[in-house]
């Protein structure tokens, strides 16, 4: 474990000293910021447009960081010939490959906390921003009943994309763990390459499916092969549901509180395929590993 955990140190180190890492949690923060001010003309549904698009935002600039973080882990160091010695430390290579995981995930994480914590802020003044003629005089600092419930939407709405974040480290921890699968065997080119296709194949496994169904036998056997071992990504996504709507969880109602807990409650079932599929996932790494020569 002392091996396990100084691997996932290290890598964890390397991926925050990458400037592609600072360059895209960079461009992440000022994107989101620079939509902020950008109007869309929804007719004060702004704010719905503003989570959605904040959640691809994040979602695009997390999942290339950890992509390439992945994809590199592995294939720089069998290629500069470190991998010898790191595996004489360690002693076995599904410590390497757990280890180097581990630390690629662990820099998602931070990157996503950065980007989550200024998105729930900016979601929190984009609704003051996108406030109606009639709750205008709510946004400016003041006492009473409609202010105190005009703050606590605010808060409400902000809170609500907090399921999307977790559902969006999910998503790129899936993809993350593919990334390595792959630089087991390709170089970190083709690896995040490859990744991405399974990220757009991911995403269109049901229409993907429909088609099967009308191919040919040959075909429909091939695509079905293919899409059993692409991850099915779309459960991670509700950005539509989460844009649309205003969970409450300090409301005092009991429809809120249950809503709530659903949406948790899903996140939950989220976390256990993407947990199934990245141990599936860092298993067929290891064996890929093992197969390849580090001479």
């Amino acid at each position: 474990m002392r091996a396990l955990a100084g691997m996932a140190l290290n890598t964890f180190r390397e991926t925050t000293r990458e400037p592609f890492y600072y360059l895209l949690v960079s461009a992440g923060v000022a994107v989101l910021a620079i939509s902020l001010w950008l109007r869309s003309f929804t007719f004060y549904h702004e704010t719905d447009m503003y989570k959605d698009l904040g959640l691809s935002f994040i979602l695009l600039f997390v999942m290339l960081a950890g992509l390439l973080a992945a994809a590199t882990g592995v294939a720089r160091e069998v290629e500069a010939r470190t991998a010898h010695t790191i595996l004489a430390k360690s002693g076995v290579r599904w410590t390497f490959i757990v280890g180097k995981y581990l630390g690629v995930l662990a820099g998602v994480v931070l990157a996503l906390a950065v980007l989550g914590a200024v998105f729930v802020v900016a979601v929190y003044y984009r609704v003051e921003m996108d406030a109606g003629v009639l709750e205008r005089p709510y946004t400016l600092s003041g006492l009473g009943e409609q202010v105190e419930a005009f703050r606590w939407r605010q808060i409400n709405q902000a809170l609500t994309v907090v399921p999307g974040l977790v559902l969006v480290g999910l998503q790129v921890a899936v993809l993350s763990a593919v990334a390595t699968a792959l630089s087991a065997r390709f170089s970190a080119a083709a690896s995040v390459g490859l990744a991405l296709g399974v990220f757009v194949v991911g995403h269109l496994v049901v229409f993907l499916e429909s088609a099967a169904r009308t191919a040919g036998a040959g075909a429909r056997a091939a695509a079905e092969g293919v899409l059993t071992l692409v991850p099915f990504l779309e459960i991670f996504n509700i950005n539509d549901r989460l844009s649309r709507s205003i969970l409450t969880p300090f409301a005092d109602t009991g429809g809120s509180t249950a809503l709530w807990g659903e949406v948790w409650a899903y996140v939950g079932l989220a976390a256990l395929y993407a947990g199934a599929y990245v141990a599936a996932a860092l298993g067929v790494a290891t064996v890929l590993f093992r197969r390849r020569s580090l001479a």
